[in-house]
Parts: structure tokens; C-alpha cells; sequence
């Protein structure tokens, strides 16, 4: 078959992950589609991770691993773009696992739909016994960007499987005509930007059925929307002009730009809530910071 002659290059950043990585290698290394290349980032750990990585290499031609200075996730999933070779791009966090059929069966939809975007789902799972929570879809769908806009946009968005940018399959050539990179500064949010932009670039987009990468959660509260990030108001305008290219390029209807609109302006009060919920900051250091929010020109608009 065509598609089995096409490298899927899975790019994995790697920092103090010494807990969770052999169990997410070995998911990359076991799938049913064998032409990969497995390129492990590892970003400054300070642990065990980057020797594990060197012996994964060692025991598999596929895994590549490259070692930097800590500067985080997303400048490591950029250095990761920059190596890979494949036809195909797979973007898996070192503490998450993926189905053994997960790049098989999303490269088979990319050529079934002559797709450059390919959408899976994916399911939550807890370290300590907590019913998994499954994020997926019923049935197949497939069309061109506009149709995605109007009959998917919101759907996706709302059942938190345009929140990551791992259960996505990308074409790398796309990524590396239009020079995109997750921006820099950026501790948040960044992932759900990556996707967005990604998505405006598309002609075609597939959604298949189906739980594909298993979200570990971090026990004890400890995620990264628990935190409290500096740049989370920031991040939220920064993803809102996504959506709004991709809304343009895809010529959205009115009522699909007043909802999603609604639902950036949600997610944007929801990390101002941050600056006084989590941020050691006096009450009246929050209320100016507000006041400033609300007198952005796209909050007010």
C-alpha cells in the first residue's frame, strides 16, 4: 500500500520524565505501523530521562534523541519539527501512551480522505483508579475547511479534542512550507494555538472515531492549568487571533464566530480569574489588572 511507504516522525520533548517514558516509548515503538521515526528531545532533565532515551536509541534504529538546555516544551517540540524527515507529523507528550494502531489508522484516513489533517480522540487516564474519561467521537466525518468551520469547529472545541496537539496527525510539509513553530514565551495555551493554525492550513480535515492517546493526569491537583502562569491572559489573545485567521480562511458564519467568540472570551476570563485566585498578588494589584483587561479592544469588541 502507498501509505506504508510514508515515515510518521513522532516528536516527543523530554524533561524530568523518568516516571512515564519507557511506558511512552515503548507505545511509539510497538505500533502496528512500523515506518517511523522516533525523535526523543530531551530538554535539560535533571533525572534518569535523558539516559533512558540514550538506551531506547540503542536498542532501536528509529529513535533519534537529541539533547538541549531546558527552554521548554515547545521550543523542544520545535527542535523536534526542525530534525524530523518523515512525510508525517505525531506530536506525543513523554508522560502520555498511544494506541498501538493510533499512526496506522490515522495515515490511513489521511489517503482515504486525501486529508492533510487527520483528528482522533483521546481519553483521560489516572494514576489512581479513576474511570477513564474518553473524549471521542462516534462516527467518521471528513470535508474541506469551511465545512470544518460549521459543522465541527465548536463541537471539537467544546469536547476538549482541539485542546492538545497530540491526537492530531499533521502533514510535515505543510508545517514546513508556511514556517510554522509553536511561538516562544509560552507556557500555555501554546498547544491549542499549534493545532488552530495548523487546521487554518488545511484544505481537507478527517475526524475518525475512537479513543488513540491515552492523557495521563499528574495526581494531587498538579497540571498545568492548576498553575498559575504569568502569560496565561496573554496566551488566551494570542490563540483568539487564531481562531480568528482560521474563522476568515474559512469564510465561518456569523453564528458560528458569535459562539466561538463566546468561547474565547470564557476561556480568556477564566485564566483572568488566575491573577486573583492564584497569583500572590493584593486585591487591589488584581482589580487594576482587570480594569486593564477590559479595556482591550478585543475584549471589548
Amino acid at each position: 500500500m502507498e501509505q506504508e511507504m510514508e515515515k510518521v516522525s513522532i516528536v516527543v520533548p523530554v524533561y524530568n520524565s523518568e516516571q512515564y517514558l519507557v511506558r511512552c516509548i515503548d507505545s511509539l515503538r510497538n505500533q502496528s505501523y512500523g515506518n517511523l521515526e522516533i525523535i526523543l528531545v530531551d530538554d535539560g532533565s535533571q533525572d534518569s530521562s535523558f539516559s533512558l532515551c540514550c538506551q531506547a536509541a540503542q536498542t532501536d534504529s528509529r529513535i533519534k534523541v537529541i539533547h538541549q538546555e531546558n527552554g521548554g516544551a515547545a521550543r523542544a517540540r520545535n527542535r523536534g519539527i526542525l530534525e524530523a524527515s518523515g512525510k508525517w507529523l505525531m506530536l506525543i507528550d513523554a508522560d502520555d501512551y498511544i494506541h498501538q494502531d493510533m499512526a496506522g489508522d490515522l495515515l490511513k484516513a489521511a489517503h482515504e480522505e486525501d486529508a492533510q489533517g487527520v483528528i482522533c480522540g483521546f481519553s483521560r487516564v489516572y494514576g489512581d483508579g479513576t474511570k477513564e474519561e474518553i473524549h471521542a467521537l462516534q462516527q467518521k466525518w471528513s470535508g474541506d475547511l469551511h465545512r470544518f468551520s460549521e459543522e465541527m469547529l465548536l463541537p471539537l472545541y467544546r469536547n476538549l479534542l482541539l485542546r492538545t496537539q497530540s491526537n492530531t496527525l499533521y502533514d510535515l510539509s505543510l508545517i514546513q512550507k508556511h514556517k510554522l513553530a509553536y511561538p516562544g514565551g509560552f507556557s500555555i495555551n501554546e498547544d491549542i494555538w499549534f493545532c488552530v493554525r495548523y487546521l487554518s492550513l488545511c484544505r481537507r480535515i478527517v475526524c475518525i472515531p475512537g479513543s488513540y492517546l491515552y492523557y495521563w493526569q499528574n495526581q494531587g491537583g498538579d497540571s498545568q492549568i492548576s498553575r498559575y502562569h504569568p502569560e496565561g491572559v496573554e496566551s488566551c489573545f494570542l490563540l483568539l487571533k487564531a481562531m480568528n485567521h482560521l474563522m476568515k480562511k474559512a469564510d465561518s458564519s456569523p453564528a458560528v464566530r458569535n459562539e466561538m467568540e463566546n468561547e474565547m472570551l470564557f476561556h480568556i476570563c477564566g485564566f483572568a480569574g488566575h491573577i486573583y485566585y492564584r497569583a500572590n498578588r493584593s486585591p487591589r494589584e488584581c482589580l487594576d489588572s482587570i480594569r486593564q483587561l477590559t479595556e482591550r479592544k478585543e475584549f471589548r469588541r
